[in-house]
Order: structure tokens, then C-alpha cells, then sequence
């Protein structure tokens, strides 16, 4: 009788000890050798005037990743990822060494690791949608071979690519790519992240980024970022200039594409936080200028499903400003 009161004054005992539904599923798929990944992103947009600001108004299966990485015997690792929205794609295919926290060697198909706005994987990210210069310079995916290295605090990252996203290379000229960081630990409570980057390649016929102008031969692009850690706050700041050699209806010709942006941010909770970005984009040849507003709140509602909600406003130095609104319910382990 004392065991049956015992049970039925604490009848949620035996159900508190059980392991969540989200610890299990880490349990089981996450390992060393075996470590299976998933994004799956559903999203939405709504221009406020009918027009196609944003995409217009329109849901969509923004991503639907599967990834499969681990590591084996003698220091060697692999990654295997592909996306199956719109369309089935591969994104990375590579295997790796290493040697020592200093150096690590991987070959194949994989994303190069140049600007502190493309690092973050889509579920990480702070936006909807990453920096509008990010998408005109900064390429997606490439093959080939990438070293990378942290000692103390100092960060590297060089690759040699065909220059030509994951395709073969088309004119027998190679594309490189490298980044140095430096994280400061020790200055203020939290962390403080400077980079700067460059690439350069002979990449004819290839889009620069992933929505820049055709490319006619020659691509040299830099930059520097600064990103701070200190909770609650984050601050992060970037500027990219690309000086191209493009194609346009036939014509080629010579265009320096440059932007920067300003994100600040504020922890509301634990599970909730408040982001502001300033983003502004140009062409100096066809001397234009553009600027965008994005006010945005991150949710995690479990430790595996999060929403991200923005509002923008598209303020160019000539013509009306446009305003929108979109959103991203996602599901990441």
C-alpha cells in the first residue's frame, strides 16, 4: 500500500525520467562515424504592393537538406549533403584529413568558407535572407581542395577551385579563395571576431555569386568583417567589393560591385531574439545604389523547431521605396 500511495502521489516520475522526443532522435542519428542532419525550411513572403518585391507573394519548400558526415580511423572524415527543394542537388561530396588542429586537408565538392554573411549554414543564420552583396560575389558551392586551421585563436582557410560551381573546369584556370580570423576571448565578456578575405579567379561564363552579372573572364574580390559576441548583444558588420570583368547582352566590361551591412542584435530570452540589419549595395559603372531595411525576431519554440519573422524596406537612391514581409518555419537537427 505505502509503494501505491508513493505512485499515486508522483505519478509523473517515471514520465519525467524518460528521455525527450528530441534527445532520442539526437541519440540515435548523432555520432561520431555517423552523424545524420537534417533542415527542412518552409517559407513565406508577402510584398505589400502587388508586385514581385521579395518574390512577391508566394509559399515555398525553401530547403529540404539531408547531410551525412563523420569521422573515421587515422584522422580521415567525409560529408555527403544533398537538397531535395526545388529540385534534387547536390551540395557537398568531399573527403578529409586531419592532421592536427592546425591543418586539415578535405577534396570535392564543398562550400568555401570566405565571408563571415555566407559561413553560417541557412538554419543559423539571423535572416530570412542573407546580404544582398553576399548573393551578387560570394559563390555557393565549388570543387576542390581547402586547407584549414585554428591555432590560439587564429582561424585560416585557403582552397584552390575549378571556379566554375560543381561543374568541371571550363577554361583549365583555377579560382582561389582565403580567409584569415582572429577571435578575441579575453576583452570584454563575450568574444570579439575580425576577418578579412579574398578570392581571384579567370572564371568566364560562370554567374558571379549566386544572382551577380555573368562573367567574362577575370573576378577579384575582398573584404573585411567584424562580428561581437556579448550577451545579450550581438553586433556584426561586413564589406565586400568585387571588381568583375562581365558579360551583359553580348557587351563585356569591367564593374566594381561593393556593399556592406550592419546587424545589431538583442536577446529578448533564451528562446527569443530581436535582430536589426542596414544593408546597402551598388554598381559603380552603371552608378546606382541601393539600401534595405530588415527588422527581424528569431523564436526557437523546441530545441529542434524555430521560427524566423522579418519585416524589410527597400530604399533605393531613386524610384519608391517597397516594403514586405517573410518569414521561415524550420525544423534542424
Amino acid at each position: 500500500m505505502a509503494v501505491l500511495a508513493v505512485l499515486l502521489f508522483f505519478p509523473t516520475a517515471a514520465a519525467e525520467e524518460k528521455p525527450s522526443l528530441d534527445d532520442q532522435l539526437r541519440e540515435h542519428l548523432h555520432n561520431d562515424y555517423f552523424n545524420l542532419n537534417l533542415l527542412i525550411q518552409s517559407e513565406g513572403r508577402f510584398s505589400f504592393k502587388d508586385n514581385d518585391f521579395q518574390g512577391g507573394r508566394t509559399f515555398s519548400a525553401a530547403n529540404a537538406r539531408i547531410s551525412l558526415r563523420g569521422e573515421l580511423d587515422g584522422g580521415f572524415f567525409y560529408r555527403v549533403m544533398v537538397d531535395a527543394a526545388p529540385q534534387v542537388r547536390l551540395l557537398d561530396a568531399f573527403v578529409g584529413y586531419k592532421m592536427h588542429d592546425a591543418i586539415s586537408v578535405s577534396v570535392g565538392a564543398m562550400k568555401p568558407r570566405q565571408t563571415l554573411d555566407f559561413i553560417p549554414d541557412p538554419g543559423a543564420h539571423n535572416f530570412v535572407d542573407r546580404a544582398v552583396i553576399t548573393g551578387l560575389l560570394v559563390g555557393t558551392r565549388e570543387i576542390g581542395v581547402a586547407a584549414t586551421g585554428d591555432v590560439g585563436g587564429l582561424y585560416y582557410y585557403a582552397g584552390l577551385f575549378n571556379g566554375s560551381r560543381l561543374n568541371d573546369n571550363t577554361n583549365n584556370k583555377f579560382y582561389g579563395i582565403g580567409r584569415l580570423q582572429y577571435t578575441f576571448s579575453d576583452l570584454i565578456p563575450g568574444t570579439i571576431q575580425i576577418g578579412v578575405n579574398t578570392s581571384h579567379g579567370d572564371s568566364e561564363d560562370v554567374t558571379s555569386g549566386s544572382s551577380g552579372p555573368l562573367l567574362a573572364g577575370k573576378r577579384t574580390i575582398y573584404g573585411a568583417d567584424l562580428e561581437v559576441i556579448s550577451e545579450p548583444f550581438y553586433f556584426a558588420t561586413e564589406y565586400l567589393q568585387g571588381d568583375l570583368e562581365t558579360s551583359v547582352m553580348g557587351n563585356n566590361a569591367d564593374e566594381t560591385i561593393n556593399g556592406y551591412y550592419f546587424t545589431g542584435g538583442y536577446s529578448l530570452s533564451p528562446k527569443k531574439m530581436a535582430f536589426v540589419r542596414w544593408q546597402s549595395w551598388g554598381y559603380d559603372k552603371a552608378n546606382w545604389q541601393k539600401n534595405q531595411l530588415t527588422l527581424g525576431t528569431n523564436i526557437d519554440i523546441t530545441g529542434l523547431l524555430g521560427i524566423v519573422l522579418n519585416l524589410d524596406a527597400y530604399i533605393p537612391d531613386q524610384g519608391d521605396t517597397l516594403y514586405g514581409a517573410s518569414f521561415i518555419v524550420q525544423v534542424q537537427f
